[in-house]
């Protein structure tokens, strides 16, 4: 009797244990999460030590925790505030030109609280490729960006220095001669902007050259700047007329008849290009002065042109053919 007690007492215990067990599982998987995230990746070198080329600027982690820390790692992950950091330690004097070096991702390199794991990381090794710097004197390349105004356009651009002094490693640069400025938004500019000008514009702090098929962006410092004029001029253009009527010029007393072969003629202009878009065929005058013609005919006589201001003839005009003659009213009076 006594051992089916305690028999059954023992079954009974047991059954609690593993309700117990059950339930602690359960507790902890109920609180525990999972987060796979993007991070930055950051790697530091010392003085005198550049990265040429990263394999990848980015890692994915496979973290593990208390969900209340999780959510918190999540948030501070998208906020930028948790990064993967690895800091060189190869000293300049060690390398001739260039080198490669593999890292090795762990926990270490990631500022996580203590109560969370790292479960995996892909990639979970980080090739660079590292270079010896020294200075160099480069051209400046002027970048850029958008177009003027309508009608208007860049006739010249002068940049001083038009050399800077960069900083950078040492196969990168025996390659490249100039290094660019930071885009200039030209958009929209008129000849307003001319005086305005010096502009004082920043370098651009990476040089872009050639690695197999790849464009690779390579870091580079310079600490000057440099001041840019240009010179905006409003677009020429022309513009053709058809059939433009010439007028005769002659004194009001002029006593004898004029016959013109051609009342008409072409005409091409040319300007600044905002003009030209306003300028119609009323404002051309096209004439030929007879003051001094007396019979017989025939002659052959110039045409002249009048013109609004800053817009000229693109081509010369013909002559005009023309016969004088006794004015009929006079005629009668014989």
């Amino acid at each position: 009797m006594i051992k089916k007690i305690i028999v059954g007492n023992g079954l009974t215990k047991l059954m609690a244990l593993v309700m117990a067990v059950a339930l602690w599982l359960y507790a902890i998987n109920r609180h525990t999460r999972d987060l796979t995230e993007v991070v930055k990746l950051i790697i530091s070198t010392p003085e005198g030590i550049s990265i040429l080329e990263q394999s990848v600027e980015e890692i994915t982690v496979h973290l593990r925790g208390p969900q209340n820390i999780i959510d918190d790692v999540e948030a501070m992950i998208r906020d930028g505030k948790i990064q993967a950091r690895y800091a060189l330690q190869e000293s300049p004097t060690g390398i001739e030109d260039q080198m490669k070096q593999t890292i090795p991702i762990t926990i270490e390199q990631l500022n996580l609280p203590g109560a969370v794991k790292l479960v995996s990381v892909r990639p979970d090794k980080v090739d660079v490729f590292l270079g010896k710097l020294q200075q160099k004197r480069l051209k400046i390349n002027l970048q850029k960006k958008g177009e003027p105004a309508i009608g208007y356009a860049i006739a010249n651009e002068f940049v001083f220095p038009s050399e800077v002094e960069v900083k950078g490693p040492l196969n990168t640069l025996k390659e490249i001669s100039f290094i660019n400025t930071v885009p200039v938004d030209i958009g929209g500019i008129t000849t307003e902007q001319n005086r305005t000008f010096p502009w004082r514009i920043a370098i651009n702090q990476k040089v872009m050259v050639k690695r197999g098929d790849k464009n690779i962006s390579v870091p580079v410092v310079c600490k000057e700047d440099v001041r840019v004029w240009l010179q905006i001029v409003e677009q020429q253009d022309t513009k053709y007329f058809e059939k433009i009527k010439i007028k005769v010029m002659r004194p009001a007393e002029y006593p004898y008849g004029i016959k013109l072969q051609d009342e008409y003629a072409n005409v091409r202009v040319k300007g600044p290009k905002p003009l030209l878009d306003k300028l119609d065929a009323e404002s051309v005058v096209l004439y030929i002065d007879v003051t001094s013609l007396k019979p017989p005919g025939p002659y052959k006589q110039p045409i002249g042109c009048v013109l609004p201001k800053n817009i000229e003839l693109a081509n010369k005009l013909p002559e005009v053919r023309l016969d004088i003659r006794e004015a009929v009213r006079s005629l009668e009076t014989r």
